[in-house]
């Protein structure tokens, strides 16, 4: 996707609305539009963010076993997902030890099974997790659960995993049901330290920690620390009837949703779900697609942050890992490059920055 100054829309663009199949014609223009309403007043604040991860302060019963095997019908597809985008500050000796981690997302589609992905990919030693559960949130703003849905997650049959460094992990599926345009509480524990901890900084949303292992808790009260970030968690796939696929959007501070309000899940990637959505109610021909945010603001096209592996890194290292290991994506929406021009007005070559959005195209996905 191509914007041209102060958020317009390019001719790039407007050529694909122009050309493009017709249900998917009207897809993209709700995209265009989507990113055209809020662009504008974000980047008069934020047009030369540039990242800066703030620093945060560092968590018994039994749960309901993982309920048998995913229900048979229905597409497997991505209802939320997150970038990794660097190692938390402050966690490089302890990480969070001791401590349940209780991630707050909201979902786009419903389903009626479940399963996770966690990432060590900045940690420096194995990341050991000997509990994680899954539950719909009670309400908005609460680290308490449904109870009925309470659910243990399980990594090849068994409750516990160890996730190398620089790697990540995907849970078994667990037959819940999760409603569309709702908060899921997702909790990992982690007995010791492995080092840094993989996090996604500006989460817009608010989730919780505790001491202890506290991931079968459903009343949400040993979760008195409350977090701006997602730890540990970069995706929620659900076995769904509403979907067919996943549109992915990479992008910056502009997707990651930066001065959106917190908890309200207003970024434009919601609201274009939400769109989405109303016009197929209404009788629209359109694909019936769930929403993901790859979204790291500050991030470039070309340039990587500092580190190894890099904080914050460059579309073009990260598309492989973060658009085409989501699931079943049918679409990618790209919105890259503005970071790339004000952070070099004097180097940046507008070719380069092209010729680099290029590299993606024809790449495969991964089905569900």
């Amino acid at each position: 996707m191509t914007r041209g100054r102060a958020g317009g829309v390019g001719p790039a663009a407007q050529q694909q609305v122009a050309t493009a199949p017709t249900k998917y014609r009207a897809l993209l223009a709700l995209v265009v539009a989507a990113i055209v309403a809020l662009s504008a007043a974000i980047y008069v604040g934020v047009a030369s963010d540039d990242g800066t991860q703030g620093r945060n302060a560092l968590t018994d019963g039994r749960l309901p076993n993982n309920s048998a095997a995913p229900a048979s019908t229905g597409t497997w597809v991505g209802t939320w997902s997150t970038s990794p985008a660097a190692a938390e500050p402050g966690t490089e000796t302890t990480g969070m030890a001791d401590r349940s981690v209780r991630n707050v997302v909201h979902t786009s589609v419903g389903g009626t099974s479940a399963r996770v992905t966690l990432s060590n990919l900045y940690g420096q030693s194995p990341l050991s997790i000997t509990g994680a559960s899954i539950a719909v949130a009670a309400g908005s703003g609460t680290a308490a659960a449904l109870p009925d849905t309470l659910r243990q997650l399980t990594f090849n049959g068994g409750p516990t995993v160890v996730i190398p460094p620089g790697r990540q992990v995907m849970s078994d599926a667990v037959r819940v049901v999760i409603p569309h345009d709702a908060d899921v509480l997702i909790t990992t524990y982690t007995p010791s330290s492995s080092g840094p901890v993989t996090y996604h900084p500006h989460a817009r949303q608010i989730s919780y920690v505790a001491r202890g292992n506290h991931t079968a808790d459903a009343t949400g009260t040993p979760y008195t620390e409350q977090s701006t970030y997602w730890r540990y968690l970069t995706a929620l796939d659900v076995l769904s009837n509403e979907s067919d696929g996943t549109v992915v959007v990479l992008g910056d501070s502009l997707t990651d949703g930066i001065t959106s309000t917190a908890g309200a899940n207003r970024r434009w990637t919601d609201v274009l779900y939400d769109r989405l959505r109303a016009e197929i109610a209404a009788g629209r021909d359109l694909p019936r697609y769930s929403v993901v945010n790859q979204g790291i603001s500050g991030n470039q096209v070309l340039m990587d942050g500092l580190g190894r592996p890099a904080d914050n890194p460059s579309g073009l290292n990260r598309f492989a890992r973060d658009v085409l290991e989501r699931t079943n994506v049918k679409v990618v929406v790209i919105d890259l490059g503005v970071n790339d021009i004000l952070r070099n007005p004097r180097v940046a070559d507008p070719n380069a920055i092209l010729g680099g959005c290029g590299r993606w195209s024809g790449r495969p996905m991964r089905g569900g």
